[in-house]
């Protein structure tokens, strides 16, 4: 069935009543809302009722013991949290410029990315450009739904298909690699094609975009996955493989800083697999947070060397 839409033009609601609806759609109950909000039980159930009057839409549908979001209140929900995000951020804003004449520069980042970028961000001269710069990691998708929110200006993340609202600027293709242990035979390969995996025990992350793209590509090489060992976490990752047990799938930035002695990393070849990593931002932030815009400007630029930087290091150290 197709969505409703909410009516075209301006919707005259206040930051309060949009906190109203998110803890009512948060608590399914009217009083647990209203004791969140720290209004009474009528006076919340009034405001909801003037929202749904001003759009002229019903939000909620109510039942003796439940409160659910109708199809046009869940289409509601994530613009009302991405509004008050927004909101939140840049009253913080407001009040880190009038205190201290800054503004807040919020950053995201992929694990693997991290590392190459907090080095570039600690190399920025926060004063000269007077900004607070923050910087968090996550999953991609976590990252994108903190872009949409308002909750990042930026994110470094891995992308395929970039979604509305958003501006993508490459940076780097990141290899997909085998990791050995030193003793294993093929541990001084220059590189192998992914056929010399198939008499292996081979483990990789089994969520996320490496688990998607390693499994992809096994599947295309009639390589199967570990049905012994399975992992979510690049240290369990890397023990499994330094004890000998298993061979390791991932991305080469990933294997940054991994123990030389111990292990080895190979690219894996025919056919080469390569993840986009990419800066994304919000389409409107020139015009909406001018200094986050130079800040992305600057990552788009720097990034790209920087992470080739730990790419080429990782290949060195480990051929």
């Amino acid at each position: 069935m197709p969505s409703r839409q909410l009516p075209a033009g301006r919707m005259p609601l206040s930051i309060r009543q949009l906190r109203f609806f998110v803890a009512l759609s948060q608590s399914g109950n009217f009083s647990r809302a209203a004791e969140t909000m720290a209004v009474s039980q009528p006076a919340l159930s009034a405001a909801i009722r003037q929202i749904e009057h001003l759009l002229d839409t019903r939000l909620f549908d109510r039942t003796t013991h439940s409160v659910v979001l109708t199809e046009a209140g869940q289409s509601l929900l994530p613009h009302a949290w991405r509004l008050l995000t927004t909101a939140d951020n840049a009253f913080q804003d407001m009040s880190d410029t009038l205190q201290r004449s800054r503004a807040t520069v919020r950053i995201g980042s992929v694990p693997s990315a991290l590392p190459a970028a907090a080095q570039i961000v600690a190399g920025i001269d926060q004063d000269a450009h007077r900004v607070n710069l923050h910087l968090t990691d996550g999953t991609s998708d976590a990252l994108i739904a903190q872009l949409h929110r308002g909750a990042l200006d930026m994110a470094v993340c891995v992308a395929s298909l970039i979604e509305e609202g958003l501006v993508s600027t490459p940076l780097i293709e990141d290899e997909m690699t085998l990791v050995l242990s030193r003793e294993h035979p093929l541990a001084g390969a220059a590189q192998l094609p992914w056929s010399a995996l198939a008499e292996m025990e081979v483990v990789h992350f089994t969520s996320g975009s490496i688990g998607e793209i390693s499994a992809a590509a096994m599947r295309e090489n009639n390589i199967v996955h570990s049905r012994r060992y399975r992992v979510d976490h690049m240290e369990s990752l890397f023990g499994l493989v330094e004890s000998g047990l298993a061979a390791g799938v991932m991305p080469r930035l990933y294997v940054r800083g991994h123990d030389h002695e111990a292990l080895a990393v190979v690219p894996l070849t025919q056919p080469s697999i390569r993840r986009k990593v990419v800066l994304l931002q919000g389409a409107r932030l020139a015009a909406e947070h001018p200094s986050a815009a130079e800040i992305a400007g600057y990552l788009a630029k720097a990034l790209p060397g920087g992470l080739a930087a730990v790419w080429s290091g990782n290949r060195a150290r480990s051929g």
